[in-house]
Protein backbone atom coordinates (compact mmCIF):
# COMPACT_ATOMS: atom_id res chain seq x y z
CA UNK A 1 0.00 0.00 0.00
CA UNK A 2 1.59 3.43 -0.87
CA UNK A 3 2.02 6.08 1.23
CA UNK A 4 0.47 9.44 1.11
CA UNK A 5 2.66 12.19 -0.23
CA UNK A 6 2.73 15.22 2.06
CA UNK A 7 0.59 17.72 0.28
CA UNK A 8 3.32 20.11 0.22
CA UNK A 9 2.70 21.41 -2.91
CA UNK A 10 -0.97 23.28 -2.25
CA UNK A 11 0.48 24.93 0.85
CA UNK A 12 3.57 25.74 -1.29
CA UNK A 13 0.94 27.75 -3.74
CA UNK A 14 -1.30 28.86 -1.15
CA UNK A 15 1.98 31.23 0.67
CA UNK A 16 2.59 32.52 -3.00
CA UNK A 17 -0.93 33.73 -3.32
CA UNK A 18 -0.77 35.29 0.14
CA UNK A 19 2.64 36.53 -1.01
CA UNK A 20 1.50 38.15 -4.37
CA UNK A 21 -2.01 39.65 -2.76
CA UNK A 22 0.17 41.49 0.22
CA UNK A 23 2.74 42.18 -2.29
CA UNK A 24 0.18 43.78 -5.09
CA UNK A 25 -1.82 45.35 -1.50
CA UNK A 26 1.14 46.81 -0.84
CA UNK A 27 2.90 48.33 -3.92
CA UNK A 28 -0.83 49.98 -4.99
CA UNK A 29 -0.92 51.71 -1.81
CA UNK A 30 -3.68 50.17 -0.58
CA UNK A 31 -1.81 49.15 2.72
CA UNK A 32 -0.05 51.96 3.64
CA UNK A 33 3.05 52.74 5.57
CA UNK A 34 2.85 51.77 9.54
CA UNK A 35 -0.16 50.35 8.85
CA UNK A 36 -1.44 46.89 10.52
CA UNK A 37 -1.87 43.67 8.23
CA UNK A 38 -4.56 41.62 10.45
CA UNK A 39 -3.34 37.48 9.77
CA UNK A 40 -7.44 37.04 10.22
CA UNK A 41 -8.63 39.57 7.75
CA UNK A 42 -6.19 38.40 5.22
CA UNK A 43 -7.12 34.62 5.97
CA UNK A 44 -11.02 35.56 5.63
CA UNK A 45 -10.65 37.91 2.29
CA UNK A 46 -8.42 35.26 0.51
CA UNK A 47 -9.82 32.10 2.10
CA UNK A 48 -7.19 30.59 3.51
CA UNK A 49 -6.27 29.39 6.89
CA UNK A 50 -3.67 31.33 8.88
CA UNK A 51 -0.86 29.17 8.56
CA UNK A 52 0.31 30.07 4.82
CA UNK A 53 -0.62 33.80 6.03
CA UNK A 54 1.81 33.35 8.83
CA UNK A 55 4.41 32.06 6.51
CA UNK A 56 3.86 34.68 3.66
CA UNK A 57 4.34 37.73 6.18
CA UNK A 58 7.72 35.66 7.18
CA UNK A 59 8.59 35.91 3.60
CA UNK A 60 7.65 39.96 3.45
CA UNK A 61 9.63 40.19 6.19
CA UNK A 62 12.94 38.93 4.73
CA UNK A 63 11.92 41.00 1.59
CA UNK A 64 11.77 44.47 3.34
CA UNK A 65 8.09 44.77 2.76
CA UNK A 66 6.92 44.26 6.41
CA UNK A 67 8.06 44.95 9.77
CA UNK A 68 7.01 42.20 13.20
CA UNK A 69 6.99 44.48 16.45
CA UNK A 70 6.89 42.45 19.51
CA UNK A 71 3.24 42.64 20.59
CA UNK A 72 2.03 44.94 18.64
CA UNK A 73 1.70 42.53 15.28
CA UNK A 74 2.89 43.07 11.30
CA UNK A 75 2.64 46.32 10.09
CA UNK A 76 3.77 47.81 6.68
CA UNK A 77 7.51 48.59 6.23
CA UNK A 78 7.82 52.29 6.18
CA UNK A 79 10.85 53.05 3.35
CA UNK A 80 11.99 56.82 3.83
CA UNK A 81 13.18 58.40 0.04
CA UNK A 82 17.21 58.50 1.82
CA UNK A 83 16.58 54.29 2.09
CA UNK A 84 15.21 54.46 -1.05
CA UNK A 85 17.81 56.62 -2.91
CA UNK A 86 20.49 54.14 -0.97
CA UNK A 87 18.51 50.67 -2.31
CA UNK A 88 18.12 52.78 -5.95
CA UNK A 89 22.07 52.73 -5.90
CA UNK A 90 22.72 49.33 -4.81
CA UNK A 91 20.20 47.99 -6.92
CA UNK A 92 21.09 49.95 -9.86
CA UNK A 93 24.77 48.69 -9.94
CA UNK A 94 23.82 45.17 -9.43
CA UNK A 95 21.26 44.97 -12.29
CA UNK A 96 23.51 46.67 -14.28
CA UNK A 97 25.87 43.53 -12.95
CA UNK A 98 23.48 41.30 -14.84
CA UNK A 99 22.69 43.23 -17.67
CA UNK A 100 26.40 43.04 -18.29
CA UNK A 101 26.30 38.91 -17.58
CA UNK A 102 23.45 38.48 -19.38
CA UNK A 103 24.25 40.21 -22.58
CA UNK A 104 27.65 38.52 -22.81
CA UNK A 105 25.07 34.77 -23.19
CA UNK A 106 21.94 35.47 -24.43
CA UNK A 107 20.96 35.05 -27.50
CA UNK A 108 18.71 32.90 -30.03
CA UNK A 109 15.29 32.39 -28.23
CA UNK A 110 16.15 33.75 -25.39
CA UNK A 111 17.29 36.99 -27.29
CA UNK A 112 13.47 36.93 -29.23
CA UNK A 113 11.96 36.68 -25.63
CA UNK A 114 13.50 40.15 -24.53
CA UNK A 115 12.57 42.01 -27.68
CA UNK A 116 9.05 40.89 -27.45
CA UNK A 117 8.97 41.75 -23.60
CA UNK A 118 10.74 45.36 -24.74
CA UNK A 119 7.59 45.50 -27.35
CA UNK A 120 5.15 45.18 -24.60
CA UNK A 121 6.89 47.89 -22.50
CA UNK A 122 6.73 50.55 -25.42
CA UNK A 123 3.06 49.55 -25.92
CA UNK A 124 2.28 50.19 -22.43
CA UNK A 125 4.27 53.67 -22.47
CA UNK A 126 2.21 54.60 -25.70
CA UNK A 127 -0.86 53.72 -24.10
CA UNK A 128 0.07 55.69 -20.58
CA UNK A 129 -1.22 52.91 -18.99
CA UNK A 130 1.04 52.50 -15.73
CA UNK A 131 -0.34 49.44 -14.61
CA UNK A 132 0.89 47.83 -17.09
CA UNK A 133 4.47 49.48 -17.62
CA UNK A 134 5.00 48.67 -13.81
CA UNK A 135 4.32 44.62 -14.57
CA UNK A 136 6.06 44.62 -17.59
CA UNK A 137 9.33 46.50 -16.53
CA UNK A 138 8.98 43.81 -13.20
CA UNK A 139 8.74 40.92 -15.76
CA UNK A 140 11.37 42.16 -18.07
CA UNK A 141 14.37 42.85 -15.06
CA UNK A 142 13.44 39.64 -14.07
CA UNK A 143 14.09 37.79 -16.87
CA UNK A 144 17.11 39.50 -17.38
CA UNK A 145 18.41 39.09 -13.55
CA UNK A 146 17.87 35.19 -14.35
CA UNK A 147 19.96 35.19 -17.58
CA UNK A 148 22.30 36.35 -15.91
CA UNK A 149 23.37 32.64 -14.82
CA UNK A 150 23.67 33.75 -11.18
CA UNK A 151 20.87 32.67 -9.23
CA UNK A 152 21.91 34.47 -6.33
CA UNK A 153 22.66 37.45 -8.01
CA UNK A 154 19.02 36.83 -9.15
CA UNK A 155 17.46 36.74 -5.89
CA UNK A 156 18.99 39.45 -4.59
CA UNK A 157 17.93 42.03 -7.35
CA UNK A 158 14.13 40.33 -6.75
CA UNK A 159 14.91 40.97 -2.72
CA UNK A 160 15.78 44.79 -3.52
CA UNK A 161 13.65 45.71 -5.86
CA UNK A 162 10.40 45.47 -3.64
CA UNK A 163 11.33 48.10 -0.42
CA UNK A 164 11.37 51.00 -3.04
CA UNK A 165 9.10 50.06 -5.68
CA UNK A 166 6.52 52.31 -4.20
CA UNK A 167 8.46 54.98 -5.32
CA UNK A 168 8.27 53.45 -9.14
CA UNK A 169 4.46 53.87 -8.74
CA UNK A 170 5.26 57.56 -8.43
CA UNK A 171 7.59 58.05 -11.05
CA UNK A 172 5.39 56.28 -14.18
CA UNK A 173 2.70 59.43 -13.18
CA UNK A 174 5.91 62.04 -14.13
CA UNK A 175 5.18 62.80 -17.52
CA UNK A 176 7.78 61.52 -20.06
CA UNK A 177 9.00 59.22 -17.42
CA UNK A 178 7.62 55.74 -19.30
CA UNK A 179 9.24 56.76 -22.31
CA UNK A 180 12.47 57.78 -21.02
CA UNK A 181 12.99 54.23 -19.28
CA UNK A 182 11.19 52.61 -22.35
CA UNK A 183 13.88 54.05 -25.15
CA UNK A 184 16.20 52.88 -22.68
CA UNK A 185 15.46 49.25 -22.68
CA UNK A 186 14.88 49.63 -26.85
CA UNK A 187 18.71 50.59 -27.01
CA UNK A 188 19.35 48.26 -24.23
CA UNK A 189 17.97 45.69 -26.24
CA UNK A 190 20.30 46.66 -29.38
CA UNK A 191 22.77 46.43 -27.57
CA UNK A 192 22.34 42.75 -26.34
CA UNK A 193 21.76 42.08 -30.51
CA UNK A 194 25.23 43.55 -30.23
CA UNK A 195 26.75 41.78 -27.72
CA UNK A 196 27.57 45.01 -26.45
CA UNK A 197 27.50 44.40 -23.00
CA UNK A 198 29.66 48.20 -21.95
CA UNK A 199 26.87 49.91 -23.65
CA UNK A 200 24.05 47.76 -22.36
CA UNK A 201 25.55 48.16 -18.86
CA UNK A 202 25.25 52.18 -18.86
CA UNK A 203 21.85 52.30 -20.43
CA UNK A 204 20.82 50.98 -17.27
CA UNK A 205 22.92 52.79 -14.85
CA UNK A 206 21.00 55.58 -16.88
CA UNK A 207 17.29 54.18 -15.62
CA UNK A 208 19.21 54.02 -12.02
CA UNK A 209 20.23 57.77 -12.59
CA UNK A 210 16.80 58.65 -13.62
CA UNK A 211 15.01 57.24 -10.74
CA UNK A 212 17.37 58.96 -8.33
CA UNK A 213 17.10 62.02 -9.40
CA UNK A 214 13.64 61.83 -9.17
CA UNK A 215 13.51 60.77 -5.73
CA UNK A 216 16.10 63.80 -5.15
CA UNK A 217 13.66 66.34 -6.60
CA UNK A 218 10.04 65.36 -5.52
CA UNK A 219 10.72 63.76 -1.78
CA UNK A 220 14.29 64.50 -0.25
CA UNK A 221 15.72 68.07 -1.30
CA UNK A 222 11.64 69.28 -0.33
CA UNK A 223 11.94 67.58 2.74
CA UNK A 224 15.47 69.09 3.45
CA UNK A 225 14.62 72.24 2.98
CA UNK A 226 11.60 71.89 5.29
CA UNK A 227 14.03 70.70 7.63
CA UNK A 228 16.73 73.30 7.44
CA UNK A 229 13.66 75.75 8.19
CA UNK A 230 12.96 74.25 10.82
CA UNK A 231 16.13 74.21 12.79
CA UNK A 232 16.38 78.09 11.65
CA UNK A 233 13.22 78.58 13.36
CA UNK A 234 14.76 77.23 16.32
CA UNK A 235 17.53 79.22 16.57
CA UNK A 236 15.54 82.67 16.77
Amino acid sequence: MKKNRPATGPKLSLVEKVVQYLTQEILSDRLRPNQRISEVAVSKQLGVSRSPVREALRILERDGLVKQSPGRGVFVADVTPEEADELYLIHGHLIGLAVRLACQRMKGEALTGMREMVQKLRQAADKDDRSAFLDARTRLERFVGERSFSPRLARLLEVMAYPSARYRVFHVSVPGYMDEITRCYEGIYEAFSKRDDTAAEQLRLKIMDLGRDLLRRYFIEPYAGMRNQERSDERL
